[in-house]
C-alpha cells in the first residue's frame, strides 16, 4: 500500500512543520514516506473519531419495516412479514417476493425453514415462501398435506403470525463497517420516539417502557425494530475533508513525525511546544464553528428527513 498523491501533499506540509526532507509521489523506501504511510490512517481515524466532524456525519435509516420503491443500501434491514432482513446488494426496492428470489435479502432472524418429517411443537414459529407462521396444534410435519400456506391442512397446523421473532437481547443490527464511531441511535417505535443525540448508553425515563441499547464491538443491541443513527464515517478522501480538519491533521501528523525523524533536544521541544498550541487552537476553532453551525439539534422534521 502507498500514499495517493494529495496524501503525500499533506505529509509534505507536517513535514515541512519540523523542518524534516519531503518525498515525493511513488517514493515508498524513504525513512520519511515509510513513517508517513505508517502514521497517516490512524491519525486519521483517530481525529475523525475523537470530535464529531460535521463533514463525516452520515444519517441512515438502519432498520425499518420493508418499502417499495425505496434505495437500500447494504447496512440496512428491514422487517417483513415479521421477519429480519438485511441488504445482500445495493438495488431499489420493487416487489418484495421478487428482490428476495434474486437474493437481494438476506433472512437473519433466527427462525428455521420449514421442512417434512419434522415435530413441531405448540407455538413453534417457521418460515416458509418468506411468511411467518406458528404452530397451533402439535405435529409430525408430512404425515398429512401440512405444508404452512399450501397444504390442503394448512389451516389445521399453522397460523400466520406478526409475533416478531428475537435474539439475544431482543435484535442485533450491525452498524456499517466503516463507522469509526456511533454518534446518535435515535430508536423508533409505536410507543414513542426516544432521541438519544449523545451517543451514549440509553436509558428511560422513568414515565415510559423501557428503550435500551447497548453497542457492543460493531454491534447494537436493542428491543426495538426500527433504529435510526448518525455516526462518524471514514472518511479517506482528502479533497472532502473540511479544510480545519485538514489543519489540525497536518500539525497532529507533524508531531507524530516529529521524534522518529528530528530526534531528542532542545529544538524538538520548542517544535513540540508550538506544535501542542496549534493543535489546542485548531481544535477549539473547529468545535466553535461547529457549535455555531449546528444550530438545529434534537428532534425536528429537518433532521429526520434527511435520514437515507
Amino acid at each position: 500500500m502507498a500514499l495517493t498523491e494529495p496524501e503525500v501533499a499533506l505529509c509534505s506540509q507536517s513535514l515541512a512543520k519540523i523542518a524534516g526532507p519531503s518525498f515525493t509521489f511513488g517514493d515508498t523506501t524513504s525513512n520519511q514516506s515509510v513513517k508517513c504511510l505508517l502514521f497517516f490512517d490512524q491519525t486519521r481515524d483517530a481525529l475523525l473519531r475523537e470530535y464529531e466532524w460535521p463533514f463525516a456525519k452520515v444519517r441512515l435509516r438502519l432498520v425499518s419495516g420493508w418499502l417499495t420503491d425505496t434505495i437500500y443500501t447494504t447496512d440496512q434491514y428491514v422487517f417483513q412479514s415479521a421477519l429480519l432482513y438485511k441488504a445482500a446488494e445495493a438495488h431499489t426496492s420493487d416487489d418484495f417476493d421478487t428482490d428476495l428470489a434474486a437474493v437481494k435479502w438476506v433472512l437473519v432472524s433466527s427462525v428455521d425453514a420449514w421442512v417434512t418429517a419434522t415435530d413441531y411443537a405448540l407455538g413453534e414459529l417457521v418460515v416458509n415462501n418468506a411468511v411467518l407462521f406458528q404452530c397451533i396444534l402439535a405435529h409430525t410435519s408430512g404425515d398429512t398435506d401440512d405444508e404452512p400456506g399450501v397444504g390442503a391442512t394448512t389451516d389445521t397446523f399453522w397460523i400466520v403470525t406478526t409475533t416478531t421473532p428475537t435474539n439475544i437481547f431482543g435484535f442485533n443490527y450491525d452498524i456499517p463497517a466503516n463507522s469509526l464511531r456511533l454518534v446518535e441511535n435515535q430508536v423508533v417505535n409505536t410507543r414513542n420516539i426516544n432521541f438519544n443525540w449523545s451517543g451514549t448508553y440509553t436509558y428511560p425515563r422513568s414515565d415510559r417502557p423501557a428503550d435500551i441499547w447497548v453497542l457492543e464491538g460493531n454491534t447494537i443491541l436493542t428491543n426495538d425494530t426500527e433504529v435510526d443513527i448518525v455516526y462518524i464515517d471514514t472518511i479517506s478522501t482528502t479533497t472532502e475533508w473540511d479544510t480545519l480538519f485538514t489543519e489540525l491533521f497536518i500539525a497532529i501528523l507533524a508531531k507524530k513525525l516529529l521524534a522518529p525523524l528530528a530526534g531528542a533536544g532542545s529544538g524538538t521541544k520548542l517544535l513540540r511546544d508550538d506544535l501542542n498550541l496549534e493543535i489546542r487552537t485548531l481544535t477549539g476553532l473547529a468545535r466553535t464553528i461547529a457549535t455555531q453551525e449546528g444550530n438545529n439539534s434534537g428532534s425536528s422534521d429537518w433532521n429526520n428527513s434527511r435520514f437515507i
